[in-house]
C-alpha cells in the first residue's frame, strides 16, 4: 500500500511540475518568433507551406501596393509541408498574438487537410511534438474515424499520437535539441533514423527515369501540363469546403478578414465552394489556374519542382498585391467571387447596355 501511495504522489508531483513548465517555459519555435517580430506593422499576414515561403516576395508585394496607391505591409509565417491540424494549431497561436494593424489573414490551402502530415520518419522531432495537444487528439480522432481505416492500422498511430502529447505536456518537446535523446523510443518502434520532410505534393513527371530533361522537353512538358489543367477545369467542380469553414472562425473571431488561396502548382486543385446559404461568403484566390494566370505556367516562371522560380515569385507577388488592393478598394470583392469574376460580369453588363442589348440572355 505504501508503494502505491508513493507512486501516486510521484505521478501527482510530475503532473503539477509538467503543467507549470508547460505554461512557463517558452517553446523553441524560430518560425513563430520570426513571424511575430514585425506584428506591429503588419497589414496582411500570409500563412502557409513552402509555396508561400518561395512564392511570396514581400518586398515586391509591398512595392506593388505602393504603386497602386494603397500601400500594404505584408508578413508571412511558413513551414515546409504545413497542412492539416498543424496548420490549424499554428493559425490559432498566431491569432492569439496582438496585431494592431492587421486587417486580413491569407491562408494557403494548396496542401489540403486530407493528409495528417505524421510521417514516421519525423516522429519525436520538436516540430511534430509542438502541435500535439489535447485538442489535437480530438481532431485526429474525428479525422481517422471519417477515413474509415481499420483499427489494426490506426492502433500504432494512436499510440504514437498519445506519446507525442505526453512529450509535449511533460515539457520534453520544449528542450530543443535535447529531444533527440528520446529517439530510442522510435528505434524500439522500428522507425528509421533518417529524417525527411513531407513529400513534395507534386512534381513534373520526368521524360525518362534517370535522365534529366532538356530545356526543350521541360518547356514542352510545362506547356502540356497547363493545357491539361485548362481542359480539366472546363467542367468546373468545387472541392469540399469543410476544411476552409473550420479555419474561417479562428480568424473572424479576432475581427480579421480571412482570405484563402491556392498557389500555382502542377496538381489540379479545385477551389472550395465560396457561397453557402446562411454563411458569410469566402474570399478565395484560385491561382492554380493557367487559363486565368498563364504567366505563372511558362517555363521561366517555374522552378525545378512545383515551386516557382525567382521570376515566377515576382510575378506571383505582383498578382497577389493587385488582388489585395482590389479587396481594399472594391467592396464587391467581399462577396466571395473568384478574383476579377464579379468585376468582369459588371464590365460585360456595361458593354451590353452601351450597345443597347438586353442585360441577360432572353431578356426584353
Amino acid at each position: 500500500m505504501r508503494f502505491f501511495r508513493c507512486l501516486l504522489g510521484f505521478l501527482l508531483g510530475l503532473l503539477v511540475t509538467a503543467a507549470l513548465c508547460y505554461h512557463l517555459i517558452p517553446s523553441d519555435d524560430v518560425a513563430m518568433d520570426e513571424a511575430l517580430e514585425p506584428a506591429e506593422h503588419c497589414d496582411v499576414l500570409f500563412v502557409g507551406p513552402s509555396y508561400i515561403e518561395v512564392g511570396l516576395d514581400t518586398e515586391v508585394f509591398e512595392a506593388t501596393t505602393r504603386e497602386l496607391g494603397h500601400p500594404l505591409r505584408a508578413c508571412k509565417f511558413t513551414r515546409s509541408g504545413l497542412r492539416s491540424y498543424e496548420l490549424k494549431h499554428d493559425l490559432t497561436r498566431l491569432m492569439e498574438h496582438c496585431w494592431p494593424k492587421l486587417r486580413r489573414v491569407a491562408v494557403d490551402l494548396t496542401l489540403t487537410a486530407g493528409a495528417v502530415g505524421f510521417e514516421r520518419q519525423n516522429w519525436f522531432n520538436p516540430r511534430m511534438v509542438h502541435w500535439h495537444t489535447w485538442d489535437a487528439l480530438a481532431w485526429l480522432y474525428r479525422h481517422y474515424r471519417a477515413g474509415r481505416r481499420p483499427w489494426r492500422e490506426l492502433a500504432p498511430l494512436a499510440v504514437a499520437h498519445v506519446q507525442h502529447v505526453a512529450m509535449n505536456y511533460l515539457g520534453i518537446g520544449r528542450a530543443g535539441m535535447a529531444l533527440t535523446g528520446a529517439r530510442w523510443v522510435e528505434r524500439l518502434a522500428g522507425g528509421e533514423e533518417k529524417r525527411v520532410g513531407p513529400r513534395e505534393v507534386n512534381r513534373l513527371p520526368r521524360a525518362n527515369k534517370g535522365r534529366a530533361r532538356t530545356y526543350e522537353e521541360e518547356t514542352a512538358a510545362i506547356r502540356q501540363l497547363a493545357q491539361d489543367k485548362i481542359r480539366a477545369r472546363a467542367h468546373r467542380e468545387y472541392a469540399d469546403d469543410a476544411w476552409t469553414r473550420e479555419l474561417e472562425p479562428i480568424i473572424r473571431k479576432r475581427g480579421f478578414e480571412p482570405v484563402f488561396l491556392y498557389s500555382p502548382v502542377y496538381a489540379n486543385r479545385m477551389p472550395p465552394l465560396s457561397r453557402r446559404p446562411g454563411r458569410k461568403p469566402l474570399v478565395f484566390f484560385d491561382f492554380d489556374d493557367p487559363g486565368r494566370y498563364p504567366e505563372l505556367y511558362v517555363e521561366s516562371a517555374r522552378g525545378r519542382t512545383a515551386h516557382l522560380s525567382s521570376e515566377g515569385a515576382r510575378r506571383y507577388s505582383r498578382l497577389l498585391a493587385q488582388e489585395f488592393v482590389k479587396l481594399a478598394t472594391e467592396p464587391e470583392q467581399r462577396d466571395g467571387s473568384a478574383p476579377r469574376e464579379r468585376r468582369e460580369r459588371r464590365d460585360e453588363r456595361s458593354k451590353r447596355q452601351q450597345r443597347g442589348k438586353p442585360d441577360r440572355p432572353g431578356a426584353r
